[in-house]
């Protein structure tokens, strides 16, 4: 189905979405799952609506949301690692610790899902960051970010 906002919207049998769309933002391809949660899917569709039309603000909201929650974690153990090398030994790596404006920069927006009337969440690349898990921002009171909150997954 075509949606004035969201473009081509592709529905599916609901594992794991009910539809999909396909948005850009800058020069990157975001993927929009759309989960009904026993709502009707107009009202998905609606919520978005909403966060496409304010994906933007909305990305910039959710990486300061990031940056709060998980920069300590990040800075307090994350940033060091060992690396195996080629002879067997092992090498530690210790990275820079980041600042909030560093760390939000390290995140790229590649995902949003919208569940229901009111859930959304934000995927992140994170260039490795977290050793490969996602960092995901949480809203459960939809475009409000203001108790969002963010975890590392995978």
């Amino acid at each position: 189905m075509k949606h004035a906002i969201l473009g081509e919207v592709e529905q599916s049998d609901g594992h794991p979405f009910d539809a999909v769309a396909m948005i850009r933002q800058g020069s990157r391809d975001i993927k929009v799952g759309i989960i009904r949660d026993d709502q009707p899917l107009e009202t998905t569709l609606n919520l978005a609506a909403e966060v496409v039309s304010h994906l933007a603000e909305l990305d910039k909201l959710a990486k300061r949301v990031a940056a709060r929650d998980l920069r300590e974690g990040y800075n307090d153990g994350w940033n060091e690692y060992d690396e195996a090398q080629d002879d067997g030994s092992f090498k530690r790596v210790s990275n820079p610790k980041l600042s909030e404006a560093e760390f939000e920069a390290k995140v790229t927006l590649n995902a949003v899902n919208v569940t229901g009337d009111r859930m959304i969440d934000f995927f992140y690349d994170d260039e490795r960051m977290f050793w490969g898990h996602s960092v995901v921002v949480n809203s459960l009171n939809g475009v409000d970010f203001s108790e969002a909150h963010a975890d590392i997954f995978g």
